[in-house]
């Protein structure tokens, strides 16, 4: 059986994804100076995207099962508009792992709710974190303090889109890095 690792997921519009990408490259650019042992790996500006749920490794034969049920729960919710706002970093400044940009929107936060019951049913296991909607703009490799840099950055804004599709997304490992190829997508508002 093949098997590949899969995601759920949602994308902001391209104009909001170049607003990202440009200020993730300032951003950048302004750690390597402030925060010198900082080290990151970035992401591409096309793999930028809002996760709703990971799934790990699953079989290929599983996809057209999931995207039937996932046409089911996004019946149940028509398009709705986030924004993407502010920069943060799990778990805290101090000590980063993960750096993001914020994701504003009552309609994230219902959808993912809706799609995690339905993979829970699919018999995945429960997710124990808590949602915190965001786009992963780098996973750091070894920490360095970030001091001030969430506070200074809350304020940030890229924009509104609205989110009108779940993309049932396969991630490839690549020797240039991290290659994601949409497997499904899914419509918002629309029954089968």
């Amino acid at each position: 059986m093949n098997r590949f690792r899969c995601f759920l997921g949602l994308n902001f519009s391209v104009g909001v994804t170049r607003k990202i990408a440009e200020e993730i490259e300032r951003q950048r650019k302004l750690l390597a100076e402030r925060s010198p042992g900082l080290k990151a790996a970035w992401v591409s500006p096309a793999n930028l995207h809002v996760t709703l749920r990971f799934l790990g490794s699953i079989d290929e034969d599983l996809v057209d099962g999931l995207t039937v049920r996932l046409k089911r729960v996004a019946a149940r919710h028509p398009p709705f508009e986030a924004r993407a706002r502010g920069l943060g970093a799990f778990p805290d400044a101090e000590r980063p792992r993960v750096l993001w940009v914020g994701v504003e929107g009552d309609g994230v936060v219902k959808l993912q709710k809706d799609v995690e019951a339905t993979v829970i049913e699919l018999g995945f296991p429960k997710e124990e974190r808590a949602f915190h909607p965001h786009v992963t703009v780098a996973r750091v490799k070894e920490a360095a303090p970030l001091g001030d840099w969430s506070s200074l950055s809350e304020a940030l804004e890229f924009g509104a889109s609205t989110i009108n599709e779940i993309v049932v997304y396969e991630s490839r490992t690549k020797k240039a890095g991290v290659e994601y190829a949409a497997r499904a997508r899914v419509a918002l508002g629309k029954g089968d």
